[in-house]
């Protein structure tokens, strides 16, 4: 019997891969450490409740059922229509059909098989209905399956290496405790943001390394790349996260009141002052100030706010006395400073105050391995707030959504995904539930084959990454997650080579 936390990553596994194909059931059978039963764990069905106590193990020498050849054989099957099949014993299936009165009719069956060729289970994916034909599954899935399933065999063998060695993993936890710190803080920062590309992992270093000194840091990138979100979590994971974090935007106020709200006021210092205020700079004393818009700051404030940075100190508006500050100021542009320093808008020497520690954030088309793990994040928080059961992506509407440019970057795709779930009334999100500009504005059609469309984007994930490595193999492939092998056999399929 498996442990809960085995037990939630197999049914996450059968979850997943009914997502990914559109699947209406799933099963998962673990080969047992004897290496001669396949045993059920389970069993999920998006119609009616099932239990796997009605499912019976398989024995590995029983070459007639499809999951003992399948785990025997370390072959994919696919089968359109398993009543009209002839090619295994399926009596189980047709047993198991009538106990739960619905007929099975595609039928794809995969091998949870490591880099190592040792398979550790049975994935199976199942349509069915009782009154109408359900489409297979097609051939186009069937290398993004197998690929999957050697990724859920590597997690499902480290998870019972980790069940077997727990005392071992906690007498190594105690003595590397510092070190577990170091490594959760860590964790924490990048928990953050969802993101794994090599262009974020440059960002998360960045943020590692400033976090705890008061360098002034200037986050430049585009509109809704998540400036504010990155100088948040600088903010809480520095050792100034018990201090204020305040905000502002300099493009949102005019500048008499943007003055004001920055370096408060005495009672008495013009026209309705009738109390004293004190500004931001003074309330983020201990902790961080955030300027917005950095660019957009009238000329005359720049000279106030370089004093501020020189002098740490502040004066109000009215006032005859100056207040020592403690504060460290982070700033964001979507502008390039240098130009509007040459048109004689932005203070050369206060640009020089803040850009210390630059932090360029890359926009969400020069990072689109990181679009499905936004999609997915995107579509359960909406699917959440609005009550909703979770849809999925069919093959088409996620083409679209992959390979679309998103000038808005991650903010514009949040908004397509709120919008896509109030139009979707169904399980699956289809191309007429996306805004139709996505596909005028796409770089490929909807049309577009999956399998060519996975294949293109994982060489130019391979390609950028061999690059960023000056095209060392082994380096790529650790942070690529797969062996030295597996990556020189993609570089001579997909034919790369150093120009």
């Amino acid at each position: 019997m498996f442990k809960p936390e085995l037990n939630q990553l197999l049914n996450h596994i059968v979850s997943t891969a009914r997502q990914i194909t559109n699947a209406q059931a799933g099963r998962l059978y673990v080969l047992d450490q004897t290496k001669r039963y396949l045993y059920p764990q389970v069993s999920q069905n998006q119609l009616i409740a099932v239990s796997i106590d009605d499912l019976k193990h398989i024995s590995i020498n029983n070459m007639e059922n499809i999951c003992a050849y399948c785990a025997f054989s370390g072959k994919l099957i696919n089968i359109a229509d398993i009543y009209h099949y002839s090619g295994f014993d399926t009596s189980d299936i047709y047993e198991y059909d009538q106990q739960i009165g619905y007929k099975t009719q595609s039928l794809l069956t995969v091998p949870l098989r490591s880099y190592a060729n040792i398979t550790s289970g049975i994935l199976q994916l199942i349509n069915y209905h009782p009154d109408k034909k359900i489409q297979p599954f097609p051939q186009t899935l069937e290398n993004l399956v197998k690929a999957f399933a050697s990724q859920a065999a590597v997690a499902l063998d480290n998870a019972q290496l980790i069940k077997e060695n727990a005392s071992l993993i906690k007498l190594l936890e105690t003595e590397n405790i510092e070190l577990k710190r170091k490594i959760a803080k860590q964790s924490n920062l990048r928990d953050t943001f969802i993101g794994d590309s090599a262009a974020m992992k440059q960002v998360f270093n960045l943020m590692e390394k400033v976090l705890d000194s008061d360098a002034t840091v200037l986050i430049r990138g585009e509109t809704g790349t998540g400036k504010e979100l990155i100088a948040a979590a600088i903010h809480k994971n520095s050792n100034r996260n018990k201090g204020s974090f305040i905000t502002q935007n300099c493009a949102a106020l005019p500048e008499n009141l943007l003055e004001s709200e920055l370096f408060g006021y005495k009672r008495g210092a013009f026209s309705g002052a009738i109390k004293d205020k004190i500004g931001l700079i003074e309330a983020a004393n201990g902790g961080t100030l955030f300027l917005d818009e950095i660019g957009d700051m009238p000329i005359n404030l720049q000279a106030k706010l370089l004093r501020v940075l020189q002098e740490k100190q502040v004066r109000p508006l009215g006032s005859l006395e100056t207040k020592t500050i403690n504060l460290r100021i982070i700033t964001a542009t979507h502008c390039k400073l240098e130009n509007l320093i040459k048109e004689g808008q932005f203070r050369e020497d206060l640009y020089y105050r803040l850009n210390v520690f630059p932090i360029e954030l890359p926009p969400l088309r020069a990072r689109k391995e990181d679009i499905p793990a936004l999609l997915q994040h995107f579509l359960k928080q909406y699917a959440t707030r609005y009550n909703k059961a979770l849809p999925s992506f069919s093959t088409a509407a996620f083409d679209i959504l992959l390979h679309y440019d998103y000038p808005g970057n991650v903010r514009e795709l949040q908004n397509i995904i709120e919008r896509t779930i109030l139009l979707c009334s169904g399980n699956n999100i289809m191309p007429e539930h996306l805004d139709k500009k996505l596909s005028k504005h796409t770089s490929v059609t909807p049309k577009t084959k999956l399998k060519a469309s996975l294949q293109n984007y994982e060489k130019q994930i391979i390609e950028k990454a061999l690059k960023t490595n000056q095209w060392n193999q082994t380096l790529t492939a650790k942070e690529l997650d797969i062996s030295r092998r597996s990556l020189v056999g993609k570089i001579s399929f997909y034919k790369l080579s150093e120009k």
